[in-house]
């Protein structure tokens, strides 16, 4: 989710470093401007309506989240056969171990080792939503051939109870150790036991698992205290598991997009990052903040306080910022404007005004291709003065689950950004 969180702010141009840490006017004297107000013709600043610094960002306020993740049967019946801790081996390959049924999802396909003998079982379950957090998987039917032993002793030395508590308990003991594996491998300090708990019930051959919604907060600290599970469900092609966080109930759905945040979420988010810098995210008095836009753009406002220029003022500035998908994991960022409110405390003359807004947007385009922990999770090259295309690794989008990811689709709409991605 960490990797989640950045990828994005990096591909809609909003690096945290880039405005926090790495933000440089670079060292220019009071000669240096007059040699601008010479060289360059004034720019009108837009004339800014009486409420500016009233209307604050973002325009949903409250950090909310909502995510449906799919597992295609295809990948999981891939993942099943490679989990620790349990001896099963694909009878067929060119066939699914797990399907729908009618109903039910079936598992089959494979061999088990059961007390020295390799059985076939087919296994119909039926997967039900308990309330917030909570699944159970029940054992409908279990049907099991013997595919190599003893023939005259099978039916003796078998015990369906005991050949199910051996299935489920593998396949749990083998995801648990699956999630820890990649918790190790993505430096994620957790275990899996923080995450999801198992209880088998051997009498009715349920098996009941919970999430453990609080265990993002230390992970992502000011962003989201908690996230929830609240639905699941399945279809020919697999599992859909909703997620959700804060006031994330009133999100409307989009056909093609299955992860939607909103700006209060993320303007939270840099607004922790951002404290102590040179970056003041939400100046008092003028406005501030993070802000998705209708229009299909964003805007960024706050105050840097300039080190190296001329007298170290303070500028208050609103960038515009347009993100376009143009391909898989592949963004274009431009920086449509930058509009200076104030510096020196004083209104801004168009020469000023434009000679800080290169300044800006050279400060953004440079982290974006040049920053070297963006540079682990994505691939930047400049198109232009105002445009860098973002490529973003599979791995800088990745549920620790997962092998990886892909962006499909990006929309921004009033007050939320939406992704369609596929794992």
């Amino acid at each position: 989710m960490k990797k989640l969180i950045f990828a994005v702010i990096a591909a809609t141009g909003l690096t945290v470093s880039g405005f926090a840490g790495d933000f440089d006017l670079g060292s220019v004297s009071a000669s240096d401007l007059k040699l601008l107000e010479e060289s360059l013709p004034a720019v009108p600043v837009p004339a800014q309506p009486e409420t500016f610094g009233l209307t604050r960002a973002p325009n949903i306020p409250s950090p909310a989240l909502d995510m449906t993740i799919k597992l295609p049967f295809k990948a999981l019946s891939d993942r099943m056969t490679d989990l620790p801790g349990i001896k099963m081996q694909v009878v067929d390959p060119s066939a699914p171990t797990l399907f729908r049924q009618g109903d039910h999802i079936a598992f089959s396909n494979v061999t088990v080792n059961y007390n020295g003998i390799e059985v076939e079982p087919t296994i119909l379950l039926k997967p039900s939503f308990e309330g917030n957090n909570k699944l159970a998987v029940k054992v409908v039917k279990i049907d099991a051939d013997i595919a190599f032993g003893p023939k005259s002793a099978f039916g003796a030395r078998l015990d369906k109870d005991g050949l199910m508590e051996m299935v489920m308990t593998g396949l749990t003991n083998g995801m648990l150790a699956s999630i820890d594996k990649a918790f190790r491998d993505n430096n994620v300090p957790l275990s899996a036991k923080n995450v999801l708990t198992f209880a088998y019930d051997r009498g009715s051959w349920t098996l009941h698992a919970a999430v453990t919604p609080g265990f993002v907060a230390p992970l992502l600290p000011g962003l989201i205290s908690k996230v929830n599970l609240t639905a699941f469900s399945f279809d020919g092609a697999g599992f859909a598991l909703s997620v959700k966080s804060g006031s994330a109930a009133s999100i409307a759905h989009m056909p093609g997009y299955n992860l939607a945040m909103s700006d209060g979420l993320l303007d939270n988010f840099i607004f922790q990052y951002t404290k102590g810098t040179d970056f003041e995210f939400h100046p008092k008095g003028h406005e501030g903040g993070l802000k998705f836009r209708g229009d299909g753009s964003l805007e960024l406002a706050g105050k840097i306080y300039a080190r190296g220029v001329a007298l170290n003022p303070s500028v208050y500035f609103r960038a515009a910022i347009l993100p376009e998908l143009t391909g898989p994991n592949t963004i274009k960022v431009r920086v449509e404007r930058v509009d200076v409110d104030q510096a020196y405390g004083i209104g801004v003359p168009g020469f000023i005004n434009n000679w800080i807004q290169g300044k800006v947007i050279s400060s953004l385009i440079n982290t974006l291709t040049a920053n070297a922990a963006l540079s682990g999770v994505m691939a930047a090259r400049k198109l232009d003065e105002r445009t860098v295309e973002i490529t973003l690794k599979n791995s800088a989008f990745l549920p620790s689950f997962a092998k990886g990811a892909v962006i499909n689709n990006l929309k921004i709409g009033n007050g939320l950004m939406y992704l369609g991605f596929e794992l």
